[in-house]
């Protein structure tokens, strides 16, 4: 009787755990540079990343080892940020590259991205609807460092934003 018990106890818990986190939230960090160059880091939950890339994408999306370091392919992830993630000055979309990701031991996936802005520009227009398609408590935090110092917390429902 005592394994029935405990083989019960173990399925309830699992069952009724939650396996998924209440916090769902990815920080921009964009340094608008002197010399023109943005320079872009994202942080965000790599499993996030993973479950709403294969939801959308319709494939799943496997990380990398190589040297003790993990991360995922760079061109897979440039897909799916160029539909989610954008930076425009004077309607013109800006060009961004990705420059590496990692997995870190904690589970969150770091992005490095590079662009160009054009000198003399008063604001910045940023799209930031990474993940809440399909995580609608997704909230993805913007802070703008260099000629304009501001921040923004994008979410389902404000996808868009002019840093002036």
């Amino acid at each position: 009787m005592q394994i029935y018990l405990n083989i019960f106890l173990i399925l309830f818990t699992h069952i009724f755990s939650p396996s998924e986190h209440e916090t769902y939230v990815s920080i921009t960090e964009i340094m608008a540079r002197e010399n023109e160059a943005l320079e872009i880091s994202i942080e965000l939950i790599a499993h996030d990343f993973e479950y709403v890339y294969k939801k959308e994408m319709n494939k799943s999306i496997k990380s990398i080892s190589k040297e003790k370091k993990e991360y995922y392919d760079s061109d897979e992830i440039k897909i799916y940020l160029d539909n989610h993630f954008s930076i425009s000055q004077k309607d013109k979309k800006t060009n961004l590259k990705i420059i590496g990701n990692e997995i870190k031991l904690d589970g969150s996936l770091l992005i490095y991205l590079e662009g160009k802005y054009k000198k003399n520009i008063n604001y910045i227009h940023v799209n930031n609807d990474l993940l809440v398609n399909w995580l609608p408590n997704q909230q993805n935090i913007v802070n703008l460092n260099g000629f304009i110092k501001s921040s923004f917390t994008f979410n389902k429902n404000k996808k868009s934003y002019v840093f002036q």
